[in-house]
């Protein structure tokens, strides 16, 4: 089995860590991973797989080494494929499976799973399945079984994984300075931050109750502390949906705002285009979910009710099946998530 993953600078490491964590469920199989042109921070997290990653420069060097190393399964993430790519890679791998391929090369991949799916408007091809199902569950959220008591300061988490091109981190935490309760915040800021960190450090200093932090994994450390979280529309709501927190979502971009997961009916209170974003409109809805217990415990309810932490057992299966070259092994996971949530379109 092969897997190939390929992340942009302005995006967050989740398609490397989505790829590290299902490269850990499999004992018996020899696995290769190639990374495209890594980062140090992507080499770390793919270091706990215990394999060693081999780097290409572009998709004509990727196709050499498929072609002489033919694993059994190829799966890829992190990039919008073309449709000549796939079908070279197709004469040589059995089966393709691909995560958030919007690109044209998806049409022939044998499985192509949106977790960043959009609105359905048109009827799409049985391979592609899209839906909450798709999401596989960090084992570090994973791990996460309960929230600290909030004391006496309810603890507001703000992260925009990745190198956050907006610089949402700064309008968010500006707008929040203007509340005027208490509480608790930490603004927890990418390795890979656009902007300058000092901004930031410089506006906490006003203020005691702000906590400034540059790191690369302490995203899981703070959700066992907040009650409430604010992030992008990209994967970190599935994170906290995992855990079960009142999330106030705002999308980096114009193809965020089209994410379909981050809504109401699953647990978030999404407030749009975060250029547009008006401090009176996050005020509000940080104390709606402040004020009403009965609005924060409907938000959990939501997210709870997904059972994202079994996704992985049921994506290892495919895979699997895949793998062995399985009649119809999409359908494997068609039919068990139609018994498992409604919320996987086909």
């Amino acid at each position: 089995m092969a897997f190939a993953v390929e992340v942009s600078s302005h995006n967050d490491l989740y398609p490397v860590e989505r790829i590290a964590t299902l490269v850990k469920m499999f004992s018996d199989e020899k696995i290769l991973i190639f990374i495209k042109q890594p980062s140090e921070l992507a080499l770390k997290k793919l270091a706990a797989t215990g394999i060693e990653p081999i780097s290409y420069r572009d998709q004509k060097q990727l196709l050499q080494y498929i072609s002489k190393l033919k694993p059994d399964l190829l799966v890829r993430d992190g990039i919008n494929t073309e449709l000549e790519d796939t079908e070279k890679l197709k004469e040589i791998v059995p089966a393709l499976v691909h995560f958030d391929d919007f690109g044209e090369g998806g049409k022939a991949a044998d499985c192509v799973l949106h977790t960043l799916y959009r609105e359905i408007r048109e009827k799409v091809d049985p391979h592609y399945l899209t839906g909450p199902s798709s999401f596989v569950v960090p084992e570090k959220i994973a791990a996460i079984t309960s929230i600290e008591d909030e004391g006496e300061r309810p603890h507001i988490v703000v992260v925009y994984e990745g190198s956050d091109p907006e610089n949402l981190t700064y309008r968010t935490m500006r707008h929040l300075m203007q509340l005027q309760i208490p509480v608790r915040i930490s603004v927890l800021v990418d390795p890979s931050y656009a902007h300058d960190i000092d901004e930031l450090k410089m506006m906490a200093l006003s203020r005691r109750n702000i906590t400034i932090i540059q790191a690369a994994d302490m995203l899981e450390s703070l959700l066992t502390q907040a009650q409430i979280v604010i992030c992008s529309a990209s994967y970190t709501p599935y994170k906290v949906a995992v855990v079960g927190i009142p999330c106030i979502v705002i999308s980096q971009n114009e193809t965020e705002i089209m994410h379909a997961f981050p809504r109401d009916q699953n647990g978030f209170i999404q407030l749009g285009s975060g250029r547009k974003l008006k401090q009176s409109h996050l005020q509000n809805a940080v104390m709606e979910l402040l004020l009403h217990e009965a609005r924060r415990d409907r938000a959990i309810r939501n997210q709870k009710k997904l059972d994202l932490q079994s996704n992985n057992h049921y994506i290892y299966s495919m895979l699997i099946n895949f793998a062995h070259r399985t009649p119809k092994a999409q359908a494997f996971l068609v039919q068990d998530h139609t018994k498992k949530t409604p919320r996987m379109i086909q």
